[in-house]
């Protein structure tokens, strides 16, 4: 049993906590998360920092606030200088690759989605020794991929998610065995469009009687059309049941591609040695609260799934209530291959919390927005989740809900008495940290100053 495992990171896009299989009202089919699930330890109350893909990206991949990299929005670029996961595994000898969704810059004007651009050998590339950058990805079929060595785009027809695992395969297959390897697989389902998932995995899902979650507004679960809100997305008018099919299709789809990364390192007697870790950069509200998409604090949006498995060192088949955030990923993955971490990360390492299967102790995930302007989530709203509560605030209005004994997120508890006190030590602790980890200047939080 080595000490210094192989990584295989695979994250997706926009995957909720609350959609994965095994939780109660979720009927979606994904029989190799299960399996995952099944081999190590499901750490359920995960969550993005940032549900906003690349705030939440760059904390991933750096250890670091927004306030730290700059990366406050979409169009924001994870500056060379910033150390990346992609570095601590170089230097400690790891053959690194990255593969897929980059979303980390602007990329050219004329593509789809407007990011992801060529990324040349060099400082850019974050350590990783090899780079695979996909642009187009919000167009799940026939995607753009740049050549690694030209930088020239090369059109793929397929489903991005199964060709981006074919060359994560190819490097399973071709990489150099003398070193330990970490993969970094970046997949864009099951982000929206929802109207474009493989059909063999849509058959799945065609009865149209999937259970919708209890705080979905009636007006959105009776079957009313709706057009998806916001950029990337499809804007052909669906039910929810069917915006719902289409996710857990998406969904399933991904499955498939880990079913086959799993057997790979089965069959090449590797996955004994690898630490395989399976994640989202933030969920999508699907209908909760009268809302879809995501950038808000609710579970829906900010909950993501954290599964971690190395045979013989973590747990199988556990579920951990350990609270982590996006930002406790890259100190804890460094800390579970023993790697140092740099001086600048923030977060907190739990790999010893993970291998012992021990409580970390109380703490707290930290939520911010700078995007968001609508009647809760103002530009600037900040907030905390404890195990039990979540409060957040945009400078002018509080928010308080109690997802213990309301895990629907429903009762606003903010303005009544009985809460006061707990409101008010919240708002102390929130404010306790954000002078080190998050500018309200900055972030230009209403009445700032």
């Amino acid at each position: 049993m080595t000490d210094r495992p192989n990584v295989l990171f695979i994250l997706s896009d926009q995957h909720r906590q609350c959609s994965m299989p095994g939780v109660d009202g979720c009927e979606v089919v994904a029989p190799n998360l299960e399996k995952l699930q099944g081999a190590g330890t499901s750490y359920v109350n995960c969550f993005s920092n940032y549900p906003v893909c690349s705030p939440a990206r760059a904390m991933l991949l750096s250890g670091r606030w927004p306030s730290d990299t700059g990366v406050f929005n979409n169009l924001s670029e994870l500056e060379p200088s910033e150390t990346s996961l992609g570095h601590v595994f170089a230097r400690g000898g790891y053959q690194t690759s990255f593969i897929g969704k980059w979303h980390l810059h602007a990329g050219p004007p004329e593509t789809i989605d407007g990011n992801d651009r060529f990324i040349p050998a060099g400082p850019g590339r974050h350590g990783f020794e090899r780079m695979s950058v996909w642009t187009e990805t919000n167009r799940h079929w026939d995607s753009v991929r740049y050549d690694e060595r030209g930088g020239e785009p090369v059109r793929m027809r397929g489903y991005n998610a199964t060709l981006m695992t074919d060359e994560a395969l190819d490097f399973l297959r071709q990489r150099d065995r003398s070193k330990p390897f970490f993969l970094f697989l970046s997949l864009n389902p099951p982000h929206p469009p929802l109207d474009d998932a493989p059909p063999e995995f849509l058959k799945l899902y065609e009865s149209g009687a999937l259970s919708i979650r209890e705080n979905v507004p009636e007006a959105l679960s009776t079957g009313a059309q709706l057009v998806p809100a916001g950029a990337h997305c499809n804007h052909v008018r669906m039910t929810l049941q069917e915006q719902y099919g289409q996710y857990y299709a998406h969904i399933s789809a991904v499955d498939a591609e880990i079913g086959r990364l799993l057997a790979a390192l089965e069959t090449g007697d590797s996955l004994t040695e690898t630490l395989v870790v399976y994640s989202s950069d933030h969920g999508d509200m699907l209908g909760s609260h009268g809302r879809l998409r995501k950038g808000v604090f609710y579970q829906e949006s900010a909950q993501v799934p954290l599964v971690l498995s190395w045979p013989g060192r973590i747990a199988k088949g556990e579920e951990s209530e350990m609270l982590v955030g996006l930002i406790d990923i890259f100190p804890t993955l460094a800390g579970l291959c023993g790697l140092e971490v740099p001086d600048g990360a923030r977060g907190t390492d739990l790999s010893r919390g993970i291998l012992s299967g021990e409580s970390t102790g109380a703490r707290y995930v930290l939520h911010f927005n700078t995007l968001a302007d609508d009647s809760e989530f103002r530009k600037g709203s900040r907030g905390l989740r404890t195990e039990r509560h979540l409060y957040f605030t945009d400078g002018i209005e509080e928010h308080l809900f109690d997802s213990l004994n309301d895990p629907w997120e429903m009762r606003e508890l903010a303005a009544e008495e009985t809460y006061a006190d707990l409101r008010a030590m919240l708002a102390e602790c929130l404010g306790r940290a954000l002078p080190a980890e998050m500018s309200i200047r900055e972030a230009g939080w209403p009445g700032a100053h």
